[in-house]
């Protein structure tokens, strides 16, 4: 059975703060009719995201038996939103959705300006139904505190991707599935050449916060549980001092640019690179860039018995509060996105998975807007259902954006300035408790 890492289960429970429908019966007679709702989002005019955002709207306001007019715009990045949605706290000017992650409904929720969405999934007239068609695991990682506050209306995982062709090359007839096998094969690629006689490295070692989690994760362990940031503990140390080893033997490097592993990768000059589902479309066009005919593929990082993991990444869509008709109206519309058919359109329309189960079967022969994209898409998608698998989620609390600049830095510390473990995680802790308090 799947898991999840960092919420075990949801918890639909009735919210306690200020927007937000207090008791299911006033949620079942609210009328939404001709009601007009804005959207902010963060899919740029004329990209995939953006033209297939577009058309969804326009089916909805078109089809919707209740006159509801969804107005939806690009305002930027998901910082420049942040800062938009935080000066609106204090002007009163909101719209009513807006695109984010957990800890940024976590830090609207504490200005109480997150409406927690389980009495609307859960209503008798307007919900989702006895038994939903919806990815739980998904709806967890946005539960905070009990509260639904965000709709995960897509999401990406973060994957291990591998050169079989060069694998094979080396002598391996398969990826490793284990940590102990991933440091034989980063460590016997760094000694060897390709077939056209480039100089192979082993692992490429990145400052981000995000693959040092699914490291974490796959030792056996979460950088927080139990209300506090633990970067103490064995899977934490164990995760530096695999960064550490793999660099100090020079079985791993420091790319010098940003994405230079992704091209180090497509020019065979990597056996392995992590990269989320949503880059798929970059590691394709790359391999047409070089030339490279590589048999590649995706999988979970490998990682020690009993914790197979994969991290889900789930930018979503945060209901703010204003009245109940219009609360209404953009659950509605959000409930819309989920149902089967036009989450498939979304899914194909973007490469991002969507949060709906029963879709799956129709992505198998789906028609994907990107050229090559639905081998790989449904490969990285099949990883979240996978018997065994673990679907870990960053923290959902608003400390968890300082946080992440801490470990980059202690990434930093233990390899390129060969700082000792103890110490690096020690002052991380420490960091991270401070960075817990203040907020």
């Amino acid at each position: 059975m799947r898991k999840l890492l960092s919420v075990v289960s949801v918890v639909l429970v009735f919210a306690m703060g200020l927007g937000v429908i207090r008791a299911q019966d006033s949620i079942e007679g609210v009328d939404p009719t001709g009601q007009k709702i804005v959207y902010w989002h963060q899919y740029q005019n004329e990209s995939a995201q953006g033209n297939t955002i577009a058309a969804i709207v326009e089916q909805f306001n078109s089809t919707n038996e209740y006159g509801i007019t969804v107005e939806a715009s690009f305002q930027g990045s998901y910082g420049d939103l942040s800062a938009l949605i935080n000066a609106g706290i204090t002007s009163g000017e909101l719209p009513n959705l807006v695109a984010g992650y957990a800890n940024d409904a976590a830090s609207y929720a504490r200005d109480g300006s997150a409406v927690d969405i389980a009495p609307y999934i859960s209503s008798e007239a307007f919900g989702l139904g006895a038994t939903p068609d919806i990815n739980e695991s998904l709806i967890a990682a946005n539960t905070v505190d009990g509260q639904v506050l965000a709709w995960p209306n897509q999401s990406s995982a973060q994957v291990f991707a591998y050169n079989q062709t060069l694998l094979t090359e080396l002598g391996f007839d398969a990826p490793p599935t284990s940590i102990e096998e991933f440091k034989e094969q980063a460590c016997a690629a760094s000694e060897a050449t390709n077939a056209a006689g480039g100089d192979v490295q082993g692992f490429a070692i990145t400052t981000d916060a995000s693959a040092f989690e699914s490291w974490v994760a796959s030792n056996g362990g979460s950088i927080y549980h139990d209300g506090a940031f633990d970067f103490t503990s064995e899977p934490v140390i164990n995760t530096l001092q695999l960064y550490q080893d793999l660099y100090s033997q020079g079985c791993a490097y420091i790319p010098a640019e940003r994405f230079g592993e992704q091209v180090d990768f497509n020019n065979a000059l990597l056996p392995f690179y992590i990269t989320s589902t949503a880059g798929f479309t970059f590691v394709i066009d790359g391999f047409k860039t070089s030339g490279i005919e590589a048999d590649w593929n995706v999988q979970t990082f490998p990682h020690v018995e009993g914790s197979e993991i994969v991290q889900a990444f789930v930018p979503s869509i945060i209901l703010l509060p204003s009245t109940p008709e219009a609360q209404l109206a953009s659950w509605l519309f959000l409930k819309y996105m989920a149902t089967p058919e036009v989450a498939t359109q979304w899914s194909a329309g973007t490469g991002y998975f969507n949060p709906v189960p029963s879709t799956a079967e129709a992505l198998q022969t789906a028609t994907f807007t990107a050229e090559g994209l639905a081998p790989y898409f449904n490969a990285g998608n099949a990883l979240l259902t996978k018997e065994g698998v673990t679907v870990y989620s960053s923290p959902a609390i608003s400390a968890y954006s300082t946080v992440r600049g801490f470990i980059s830095t202690a990434i930093a510390d233990v390899t390129s300035n060969a700082r000792p473990v103890a110490d690096v995680a020690a002052e991380l802790q420490a960091a991270a408790d401070k960075a817990l308090a203040d907020s």
